[in-house]
């Protein structure tokens, strides 16, 4: 995949926020940023909704490369059935997409379905309708249970999931083999000792924890490091979080975390680009590392096809020291579908049907973007089970087994964007020796107790 294929969150050094744009004026908004018709474009405020005796459903996603050309496939698909609906497209940077959205929703001027990640049901609920009045009968039983349950808000459905996409451990195995070590992948000590076999028997590096220059990745492989050692990122119920990471278990975890690139001497603290790490990989010069199942894009040539010469393995990532759950951060591509007074109650349940069409229907899903896709049927199906992905690779078949086995797990649903650098930027600092581990967690859960009291 691409790097704008799966959209980092580093959008959130904007300055615009969530409460900002709820509370300003429609005038104010738009001199504030140029003028907000401008950017929003799209809306059904500007489109006549009956054209051609069918209902115009105007559709926002952020995808781009092998994602976007899926996408444009199943709303191709979608507007040639015969169910008077026509589908119209308008692709969005991520860097922009929530402020466009929030916009856009605050001058009636918003789309009837937009893409974003299912954990942010919570900070997208002021802006976004449930849709239970909608779905087909018997909706809830096309996805998998677990995501179904877990992107629920306050007992209701407010999206639905594309996909579940997660994080777990890729190895190169020409490596692991030149260094005659085959880990344990659920013992640390087994893990640790073959890690400290490849430095001192090999010119490679054993493990990264990040597989991209990013404290949104810091965060997401810290979440999974944390479960397993018994923490919690918060605790609490929407509404009444605490930060629950600056405990002694939080710490250790984090020092873990700075040690790979400190006393263990694992890595390198110096990236010499954002995408060091999978160069690194690619080249045999890095054994391990923590990356999402769309990440094997990364691993392709110019064709598309996993580099001839790397043999990798696709690793359930629960080698983390602690009493906690073996489980790995997930998240969900999902659809959801913003408020806007224009918006009748005829495009609101085809804004639902074209939704449950593009999720219950998208097996080259899996192919184009390395996801698992959220319907169970889909997931399952032979046009998924005989990729290479699922049959050779196996990112595909141990994300499905993981789901199964409710062995991920969303980040919390909050009323902040969770997702922020301004959270996570000073675990990338404690990872590149930048910051001591007390200085940067601190400072986090500082930062995010804050955003989350007055959010």
């Amino acid at each position: 995949m691409s790097r704008h294929n799966h959209p980092n969150g580093e959008q959130n050094s904007s300055r615009l926020t969530r409460r900002g744009v709820l509370g300003a004026s429609g005038a104010a908004l738009a001199a504030g940023l140029s003028g907000c018709a401008g950017l929003t474009g799209g809306g059904t405020s500007n489109n006549d909704s009956s054209a051609d005796g069918e209902t115009q459903i105007d559709y926002w996603f952020y995808f781009g490369a092998a994602e976007r050309d899926v996408m444009a496939n199943l709303i191709t698909e979608f507007n040639e059935m015969d169910n008077g609906i026509q589908v119209n497209e308008q692709g969005v940077p991520f860097g922009e997409f929530l402020n466009k959205l929030f916009t856009a929703v605050n001058a009636d001027n918003s789309p009837h379905v937009a893409s974003y990640f299912g954990s942010f049901g919570q900070y997208l609920k002021p802006i976004t309708h449930p849709i239970d009045d909608y779905l087909s009968s018997g909706a809830s039983n096309k996805y998998f249970d677990f995501a179904w349950d877990s992107l629920q808000v306050s007992g209701s459905t407010y999206a639905l999931p594309i996909d579940i996409h997660g994080k777990a451990l890729y190895t190169n195995e020409n490596v692991l083999e030149s260094a005659g070590v085959d880990p344990d992948f659920t013992s640390w000590e087994s893990f640790s000792n073959a890690c400290d076999t490849i430095v001192s028997d090999s010119d490679a590096r054993p493990f990264s924890f990040l597989n991209w220059r990013s404290g949104q990745e810091a965060f997401r492989a810290y979440t999974s490091a944390l479960t397993q050692a018994g923490g919690n990122v918060l605790t609490g119920d929407p509404g009444n979080y605490q930060v629950a990471y600056d405990n002694d278990i939080g710490l250790e975890t984090a020092q873990l975390m700075a040690n790979i690139t400190g006393e263990f001497g694992w890595d390198t603290p110096t990236f010499q680009s954002d995408s060091a790490r999978v160069e690194d990989f690619i080249a045999g010069n890095l054994a391990m590392f923590i990356a999402g199942t769309w990440s094997i894009n990364n691993l392709k040539n110019e064709s598309g096809e996993v580099y001839e010469d790397l043999a990798l393995n696709f690793e359930r990532p629960f080698m983390f020291p602690g009493d906690g759950d073996n489980v790995a951060w997930c998240e969900s591509n999902s659809l959801f579908f913003p408020n806007n007074a224009n918006h009748d109650e005829a495009e609101k349940q085809a804004a639902v049907e074209f939704a449950e069409f593009v999720t219950q229907n998208n097996a080259e899903w899996a192919t184009a973007g390395g996801h698992l896709p959220a319907s169970q049927s889909v997931a399952e199906s032979s046009a998924v089970k005989n990729t290479a992905l699922w049959q050779d690779i196996g990112t595909i078949s141990t994300m499905h087994e993981m789901v199964t086995n409710e062995q991920v797990r969303y980040q919390p649903s909050t009323s902040v964007d969770l997702n922020s650098s301004r959270f996570w930027g000073s675990f990338l600092d404690m990872y590149l020796q930048n910051t001591d581990v007390q200085t940067g967690v601190q400072s986090s859960a500082s930062e995010l107790q804050s955003a989350l009291d007055n959010a």
